[in-house]
């Protein structure tokens, strides 16, 4: 086991050993060597991302070169708190048939637009109130979980967020939803969503 942070992050295969996960920050390198300076780490790590050993995703976040990731995964880490949802979510629910070229999520934090290398995210801010109904779901290729809103909770965002009017003309596909589920999610909307579901 490594002592020393600098040594370990001289080795690219060392530090992709030790982590054993392909998306990381500065945080998990801090937590596994308490006692090494946060500023010698976090130098270390921008030497490498210079160097091209690793990818600077965004501050203080960093991806292995090579390494395959679901886009997913990197939406959630890239900031938090958030889930996918809206378009990206309904599209792989087979709720909608467009796909989006961003991934979108939504946050109670804020919105915001992160473009990286490996594409551009989107976030959307909604009430605290509303942050509730999604899942955490494996990415096998990684390792790592995500978090996804459920199809009903997804769809209730679309149509709050985007400020849906008329579903059928955004080419919603319903049938494979809960009807209980919907009823019971969109009590907590504005009575205004839940009327654009019987429309």
């Amino acid at each position: 086991m490594y002592t020393d942070v600098y040594y370990l992050l001289m080795r690219l295969s060392d530090l992709k050993h030790t982590l054993n996960i392909p998306v990381f920050n500065g945080n998990d390198l801090i937590k596994m060597f308490p006692k090494e300076p946060k500023s010698q780490i976090n130098t270390q790590l921008r030497r490498m991302s210079a160097r091209g050993d690793l990818i600077g995703l965004k501050r203080d976040i960093y991806l292995f070169p090579g390494v395959k990731i679901d886009e997913f995964v990197l939406a959630n880490k890239l900031y938090s708190p958030s889930y996918v949802s809206l378009e990206s979510a309904l599209n792989t629910y087979g709720v909608i048939p467009d796909i989006t070229a961003n991934v979108t999520s939504v946050s109670p934090v804020t919105s915001k637009r992160v473009v990286t290398s490996k594409g551009a995210f989107l976030y959307s801010k909604i009430n605290k109130d509303l942050f509730f109904g999604f899942q955490n779901v494996l990415d096998q290729s990684s390792g790592l979980y995500y978090q996804i809103g459920l199809p009903e909770k997804a769809l209730l965002d679309y149509i709050y967020i985007r400020k849906v009017r008329n579903i059928r003309e955004s080419r919603v596909d319903l049938s494979g939803l809960s009807n209980k589920v919907l009823t019971k999610f969109s009590a907590q909307f504005p009575k205004w969503v839940g009327e654009v579901l019987k429309s």
